[in-house]
């Protein structure tokens, strides 16, 4: 399935909006388009969501990526109307904590710029990259699994790989 972008101009910000799926074939197509408009100067985002249906982890590797580039201009990005499926995915992951999130386009305008999280430091703090990060105890691996099959992952062939994979976050 194809993604459609629609883009405008509302107030001081370039909205997005996205239709379809933002998976592993579509999400090219919107780091493409996204790196156009910033290559054109455009520091200032609200991607409307809420025609998305589903979102992979490469979607949100697109959205992350597109978020530490404005931010690092002195940009801002915003996001809005998250279907609940898509939103248990953005909390599963911890990216929600990660985005200033709005219920809708005019929501996501109306908000403080200044309320939108430092997306470097949420995202150490979630990795446990930073001294300030809360450590967790192991997560579950039900988890692990309920993570695994929002994004679509396959089940894993062989017991032990989501420890092994757990130890190489983990840097062990």
């Amino acid at each position: 399935m194809a993604l459609e972008i629609g883009s405008e101009i509302q107030e001081d910000f370039r909205v997005l909006r996205l239709n379809g799926r933002l998976d592993t074939e579509t999400s090219a197509d919107f780091e493409l388009a996204a790196h156009d408009l910033t290559a054109a100067g455009e520091r200032r985002f609200v991607v409307d969501l809420s025609g998305i249906s589903y979102v992979s982890s490469a979607g949100l590797r697109v959205l992350l990526a597109l978020a530490k580039q404005v931010q690092t201009g002195g940009g801002a990005m915003r996001l809005c109307g998250l279907a609940p499926s898509v939103r248990q995915v953005f909390d599963l992951s911890g990216f929600s904590k990660l985005f200033m999130i709005a219920a809708d386009i005019a929501s996501a305008l109306g908000n403080d710029p200044s309320s939108a999280p430092a997306i470097g430091k949420a995202a150490a703090d979630i990795l446990g990259a930073s001294s300030s990060a809360p450590r967790m105890a192991s997560p579950s691996p039900s988890l692990g699994r309920q993570a695994a099959d929002l994004l679509g992952a396959k089940q894993a062939p062989k017991p032990g790989l989501f420890a092994r994979l757990l130890a190489w976050f983990k840097g062990q």
